[in-house]
């Protein structure tokens, strides 16, 4: 009797515990809550905008940076000799175009006197030719101050063409100029692309590059993880996202710091997403695969979540698993 006893101890203890762990699992029905979820972050692949051989490398892996921190920088003399002939090809094309400027300005001043002393001969051809005295002017020198006054409209008119030919040549040179101004800019540019920077608050995990290695424009040397902004990627069932709209407020408990720290975080979009459908190439239909099984399970989807306070003293790395509640309304 006494052993009858014991085993319906043991039957009932398993029955209750049974019971409890079922209660459990039909209770998280009740609540937004998954313990499939991971830490991620952006990675920005790093390279430089422009090409040569790397001459020195300012961080180490996992060290700690601040947007605009020097990375590594490529050699530069290249681009400094680029630079300094361009700058004086600019420089030069200044002068040229005070030079212009003071031509034009000759010429105005030469077309002024021109047209004075055009002026000056028509008012003498006026004065000559006045019925009251034109019979004691001799006609030969009427004659020839008209010759000269058509030789003087003539230079006023040369001088106005090149007044106009030097104002052309002033917008030529205008344009010209500019274009050397913006090819200094961009040498200016590159020199200053040498050296290239944190594009963010973050840290590089995998530098394995060493001095003299060669880089290419915007080709990817290694990724950089953006500490300003961290995710995490939470994989609820289907049926637990009924009522979760973007901008939630989410709880998340890192099993790495369980029981130790609770981060906050809101859902960033409620357009879940999952790959149920294949498209067949180049016939543009679908392909579903079976899913006659004996129990079709809720399918997983992933929910985007921002968390919105960080800590340095409890960093968050990629990949880092976590429990996360999602508080409905």
């Amino acid at each position: 009797m006494k052993v009858k006893y014991k085993k319906l101890n043991f039957a009932i203890i398993v029955f209750i515990v049974g019971a409890l762990i079922s209660a459990f699992y039909f209770a998280t029905y009740l609540f937004t809550v998954t313990d499939e979820a991971f830490v991620v972050v952006n990675m920005t692949p790093i390279s430089s905008a422009v090409g040569g051989h790397i001459d020195k490398i300012f961080i180490e892996n996992g060290q700690q940076l601040k947007k605009g921190d020097p990375i590594l920088q490529i050699s530069p003399e290249k681009y400094h000799l680029e630079y300094d002939g361009i700058k004086a090809q600019y420089d030069q094309a200044k002068v040229g175009l005070l030079v212009i400027k003071k031509r034009i300005e000759v010429t105005q001043s030469n077309l002024k006197s021109a047209q004075d002393q055009l002026n000056r001969m028509k008012y003498e051809h006026r004065q000559k030719n006045d019925p009251s005295v034109r019979d004691g002017v001799l006609q030969l020198d009427i004659k020839m101050l008209e010759y000269n006054i058509k030789s003087q409209e003539n230079l006023v008119i040369s001088l106005q063409k090149q007044i106009e030919l030097e104002k052309t040549e002033l917008e030529q040179a205008n344009v010209g100029i500019e274009t050397l101004r913006v090819a200094t800019a961009k040498a200016n540019l590159d020199v200053k692309e040498t050296i290239v920077r944190a594009p963010t608050d973050g840290y590089i995990q995998n530098l394995f590059i060493g001095i003299g290695t060669s880089a290419l424009p915007h080709q990817g040397l290694f990724n950089y993880i953006d500490t300003g902004n961290t995710y995490i990627q939470a994989n609820f069932n289907e049926t637990d996202l009924v009522g979760v709209n973007a901008g939630d407020k989410v709880l998340i408990y890192p099993r790495a710091y369980l029981g130790k720290k609770v981060f906050h975080g809101v859902v960033m979009s409620s357009n879940w997403s999952i790959d149920r459908q294949h498209i067949l190439p180049g016939k543009e239909t679908q392909f579903i695969l079976s899913a006659n099984h004996w129990i079709n399970l809720p399918q997983r989807l992933p929910v985007q979540i921002k968390i919105t306070d960080t800590n340095a003293k409890y960093p968050l790395r990629p990949g880092m698993s976590a429990y996360v509640y999602i508080k409905t309304k």
